[in-house]
């Protein structure tokens, strides 16, 4: 039997919403950019924890409401600011 462990498919919904909006915001789209934007997004956002298949596509659905759209969206151009405004790109961090 596979071992199962639990999935935050909050990731999943940032993730898809990510790229555009930080193209759309005209910044630096850098890996080290990006992953703090979504770091930081991610934080500002309740984890929604799934371990099967099942609840992943409920989650999924339930996280397209209109107003979890929103959340997402507004954690992630929040998120935006702060990492435009001070960029970590280029540093080198132990």
């Amino acid at each position: 039997m596979a071992k199962l462990s639990p999935k935050n498919i909050m990731e999943d919904l940032v993730d898809g919403k990510l790229n555009e909006l930080m193209r759309s915001a005209n910044m630096c789209c850098c890996d080290r950019c990006r992953a703090d934007v979504k770091a930081f997004a991610l934080n500002m956002l309740p984890p929604r924890y799934v371990v099967s298949v099942g609840g992943d596509v409920y989650s999924h659905f339930e996280a397209m409401n209109m107003q979890s759209q929103i959340n997402i969206m507004t954690a992630i151009v929040s998120a935006i600011r702060v990492v435009r405004e001070n960029p970590h790109h280029g540093e080198q961090f132990a």
